[in-house]
C-alpha cells in the first residue's frame, strides 16, 4: 500500500516535471521562432521644415508644420508578436512573400530608399510647377527602339536634337518634322549620345508606313529626353535620412510650397499627411493608414490628410483629430484654405 502511494507521488512529480519542461519549451519556441511575416505598427511623425534646404532663392519660416507619418516595420517576428498581430487591431501582419516578391530583404530596403528618392524629386517638381516654374526641360528626342530605315544607323543610345538644322526638343517636335517630308526623301539629323557627347550629323532615307504608304517613316520609337532645369530662381534639397517608401510625397510637396512662399499654408496648425504623389499632382494610395492615423493622433496633430478612399479606415482610429481625404494636390490646398491657410493664393515672392 505504502509502495503504491510512493509510486503515485513519483508519477505525479514526473508528470509535473514533464509539463514544466513542455511549458518552458513552448515559451522558448514562441520567443525564438522566426515566422515569415512582416508586422506593421504605429510609428512616428516627422516634421519637414527642418529637412528642406533652400540653396537658392528665399525661404520663409512657418509657424505651423507639415509632418509625414511612418509606421514601425518589424521584418522578423516571433510567436508572441504573431499573436499580438492576430488579436491587436493596431498591428497588421503581411506575409513576407507579398512584401518581398522576388527581392531579398537587403534588395527590398534598397528598393524602398529608391522609392523615397524618386518621391522627393517628384514632390519638389510638383511644388515648383504649382508655383509656375518648369523644373524640367525637354532637350531632344531619345530612342526607345530602332527599326526600318534607321536600323544600323541610329541606336537606343542616340538622341536626335535637330532635323535639317531645325532643333527638335520633344517627341512631338520630331513627329511633326518627319510628317513634313515624303517617303524616300533624304533628311539630315543632328545626333548625340544620351549624355551629350559625340555630336554628329547623319543622313537617312525615309521609308513609308505600311498602313499609310504616303506617310514618311523614320522607324524609331521616340521619347523626349528630360533634364533638370538648372536655370530656376529657386533650388530645393530634401533630406529624409534613412527613411524609405513613397508615402511622404504629399507632405513633401506641401512643405516645400509652405517654405518657398510667404504666409501660412498650415494656418498655424500641425498637419500630418500620408500619400504618394505623381507629377500631375495626383495623390496615390498607401498602406498602413490605420497605424499612421494612430501615430498622428497620439502625436497631437490637428489634421490628418489621407488619400482618397482611406477616410473610413482613418476615422476609425482618429478620435477627436480631424481627418480629410484628398485625391489631388488641389484638394489638399482647398482643405488647408478652409482651415485658415493661404492655399488659394500661393506665390513666390516678387523679389
Amino acid at each position: 500500500m505504502r509502495e503504491n502511494l510512493m509510486n503515485k507521488k513519483i508519477s505525479k512529480k514526473w508528470k509535473a516535471g514533464i509539463l514544466f519542461f513542455l511549458l518552458i519549451g513552448f515559451l522558448m519556441s514562441m520567443t525564438f521562432i522566426r515566422l515569415p511575416y512582416f508586422a506593421f505598427k504605429p510609428g512616428s511623425v516627422n516634421e519637414l521644415s527642418r529637412r528642406i534646404v533652400v540653396s537658392e532663392g528665399r525661404s520663409f519660416e512657418p509657424s505651423g508644420e507639415f509632418h509625414f507619418t511612418t509606421i514601425s516595420q518589424d521584418s522578423s517576428i516571433n510567436g508572441w508578436e504573431f499573436l499580438e498581430g492576430t488579436f491587436k487591431e493596431s498591428v497588421h501582419l503581411i506575409d513576407e512573400d507579398s512584401i518581398l516578391g522576388t527581392r531579398n530583404r537587403d534588395e527590398n530596403q534598397t528598393f524602398n530608399f529608391e522609392l523615397m528618392r524618386v518621391s522627393k524629386s517628384t514632390a519638389v517638381s510638383v511644388a515648383l510647377s504649382h508655383l509656375g516654374l518648369e523644373p524640367y526641360k525637354a532637350t531632344g528626342v531619345g530612342i526607345a527602339s530602332v527599326g526600318g530605315p534607321s536600323e544600323g544607323i541610329l541606336t537606343t543610345s542616340d538622341v536626335i536634337v535637330a532635323v535639317n538644322k531645325k532643333e527638335v526638343f520633344t517627341d512631338q517636335d520630331l513627329i511633326t518634322e518627319i510628317r513634313g517630308h515624303e517617303p524616300s526623301e533624304i533628311i539630315q539629323l543632328n545626333v548625340e549620345k544620351i549624355d551629350g557627347s559625340d555630336p554628329r550629323e547623319i543622313s537617312i532615307e525615309l521609308g513609308s508606313r505600311e498602313d499609310e504608304p504616303s506617310v514618311a517613316f523614320l522607324g524609331i520609337a521616340p521619347q523626349t529626353r528630360i533634364e533638370d532645369n538648372d536655370d530656376l530662381p529657386v533650388q530645393v534639397l530634401v533630406n529624409t535620412g534613412r527613411i524609405g517608401g513613397n508615402s511622404a510625397g504629399l507632405a513633401l510637396t506641401l512643405s516645400v510650397l509652405d517654405i518657398l512662399t510667404p504666409g501660412e499654408l498650415t494656418g498655424g496648425f500641425q498637419i500630418a499627411t500620408t500619400g504618394a504623389i505623381d507629377l500631375e499632382g495626383n495623390v496615390g494610395p498607401i498602406g498602413g493608414v490605420e497605424q499612421k492615423t494612430i501615430t498622428a493622433r497620439k502625436a497631437g496633430m490637428d489634421l490628418f490628410l489621407v488619400p482618397e478612399n482611406s477616410l473610413e479606415k482613418a476615422k476609425k482610429h482618429a478620435g477627436e483629430m480631424k481627418v480629410a481625404e484628398v485625391a489631388h494636390l488641389d484638394d489638399a490646398l482647398t482643405v488647408l484654405t478652409d482651415l485658415g491657410g493661404n492655399g488659394d493664393s500661393l506665390e513666390l515672392p516678387k523679389n
